[in-house]
């Protein structure tokens, strides 16, 4: 049997899709082996070609009819629409905990400056040790949760650090405890930010994961767009300390919603051997080895996979921009156009807007485009295909931010250089959702270690651009900071281009180097 139109609806089983659709399937025989009572059936899969791998199902029971596909019992890309969304919406939500947490503390930074009798390096490394530690914990969740096969438990324990450390910096008196605690808190939010990505492409097929991450990275989006505003109230209006009252209510409640709604969604691994050919199993082959033991440090190891590094290496560059961008925002707007600190944070708005509306709109583009492509190479589903989204965004960031820099430079009525930062947001996410779902769709049974890489990365590098941003801009100015930063933009696009073309190559080299 074969299936080439990709939207089958779901009695025709997501695992075709997933493993790209089998071009012949054969139900070869029924034995009766009871004693005239019973009947036992024993069922084989034969295959026009074998390239050595197994897919996993739950048991080896028959299957109902003989047309009928197989598929992993209780396999979460089975599951209902409705358990999906539900399982979607509570991830979405968990994952705006982190930028939530890490922003909130803006506005209170001078009020427990004071109350605390501290200086201002010493509050300012409570900040950097919450962004830092955001970037390295996922690292940890995300070997524990690849070796462990398991991303509830990592949920239900991350979730839990959080709320203890937030409400115990409720009664905090020193500047100490209150940067160790942070750094608690830190390490427990920062779970979901590979987790998430990791649940994800365990419950959805590649045609629906983008917009799937679409509203998920929408989530971690809006966090920082409310953080500040949530902290700046409760803060004026209340007590700093009230601050974290609202995130040991905000992270007890999700706790008790993953404890009770949110099942665990990594795929069973029983052994029941059907042979793919090797066109077809795209996804599955290229999927690196498990790991054997726990190794925190084990997703570094993934940077020696050429299609993962230079992807990475893209987002990073793209994510040092916005750094770049947001450092400098408050002074270059207050001084070139004489805003107050209120008008300065309705700036923001501006790339948080564009965020957002790409983060939305990039999703449904996404899989719209792969399955376009997946139609016209005959059903086939190679994960280069997913790139072809992100040319659009790849090519609008570097037009946007170098627009961005020489209004700014020379003074240009203000919205402009809003309009500008607006753009770059959009064509950000645009280019971000695709490269994003690539990475977790090359291997997928390291999907959260992938997604903990580039957190990793990310903080690594853009974090420490954001430190040379003010210098830079001083030293050449405005300008020629952001036709740096857009000529960086246009360089890593060729990063892009060469995965799309050799990345199917790299990885069947890298199947061939895992041992059988």
């Amino acid at each position: 049997m074969t299936y080439n139109n990709i939207t089958e609806p779901l009695a025709l089983n997501r695992d075709y899709i997933e493993y790209n659709k089998l071009d012949e399937e054969k139900i070869v025989i029924q034995e009766e082996i009871d004693d005239g009572s019973k009947k036992d059936s024993t069922n084989s899969i034969s295959s026009t070609s074998n390239d050595d791998y197994e897919l996993q199902l739950d048991d080896e029971k028959s299957l109902l009819e003989p047309a009928s596909p197989t598929f992993i019992e209780n396999d979460p890309k089975n599951w209902t629409d409705l358990r999906k969304r539900t399982i979607l919406i509570i991830v979405s939500i968990a994952g705006m905990l982190s930028p939530i947490a890490n922003t909130i503390f803006f506005p209170a930074i001078l009020t427990v400056r004071e109350e605390m009798h501290t200086t201002e390096p010493l509050i300012n490394t409570v900040v950097a040790i919450f962004v830092y530690l955001m970037g390295i914990a996922p690292l940890f969740w995300a070997s524990y949760s690849d070796l462990r096969e398991t991303r509830r438990k990592v949920y239900l324990t991350a979730s839990t650090m959080f709320v203890t450390s937030a409400f115990l910096c409720t009664f905090v008196t020193n500047v100490w405890w209150l940067m160790i605690l942070r750094a608690i808190q830190a390490i427990g939010s920062s779970a979901v930010l590979c987790i998430g990505a990791g649940t994800l492409s365990d419950i959805y097929i590649p045609t629906e994961l983008g917009t799937a991450y679409g509203l998920f990275y929408l989530g971690f989006f809006v966090g920082p767009l409310i953080g500040p505003l949530i902290g700046g109230y409760l803060t004026q209006y209340i007590h700093w300390r009230a601050i974290f009252w609202f995130l040991t209510i905000y992270g007890s409640t999700l706790l008790l919603v993953i404890y009770f709604f949110l099942p665990e969604t990594s795929r069973p691994k029983q052994t029941s051997k059907i042979p793919l050919s090797k066109a077809q199993s795209e996804i599955t082959l290229t999927s690196l080895p498990p790991q054997k033991s726990y190794n925190p440090l084990a997703p570094i190891s993934l940077l020696k996979y050429p299609n993962l590094t230079l992807v990475i290496l893209y987002k990073i560059w793209v994510t040092s921009t916005i750094y770049v961008q947001n450092i400098l925002i408050p002074e270059r707007f207050a001084i070139t156009y004489g805003l107050t600190a209120s008008q300065v944070g309705l700036v923001f708005l501006a790339p948080g807007i564009g965020l957002m509306s790409g983060s939305l709109i990039g999703g449904k583009l996404s899989d719209y485009i792969l399955s376009k492509k997946m139609k016209k190479s005959g059903g086939d589903y190679v994960p280069e295909l997913r790139l072809h989204s992100a040319w659009f965004g790849s090519i609008l960031i570097p037009l946007a931010y170098f627009s961005f820099g020489w209004l700014l430079e020379n003074g240009v009525y203000f919205v402009y250089p809003l309009i500008t930062m607006f753009l770059g947001g959009f064509g950000t996410l645009m280019a971000f959702n695709p490269t994003s779902t690539y990475l977790v769709e090359s291997y997928p049974t390291r999907s959260a270690s992938v997604v903990a890489l580039n957190n990793f990365m990310r903080a690594l590098v853009a974090g420490s651009m954001s430190a040379l941003a003010a210098p830079l801009s001083d030293a050449v100015g405005t300008g020629w900071t952001f036709t740096l930063m857009a000529s960086g933009n246009v360089l890593t696009i060729f990063f892009l281009i060469l995965v799309y073309f050799y990345g199917k190559k790299w990885r069947e080299k890298i199947r061939k180097e895992i041992p059988k």
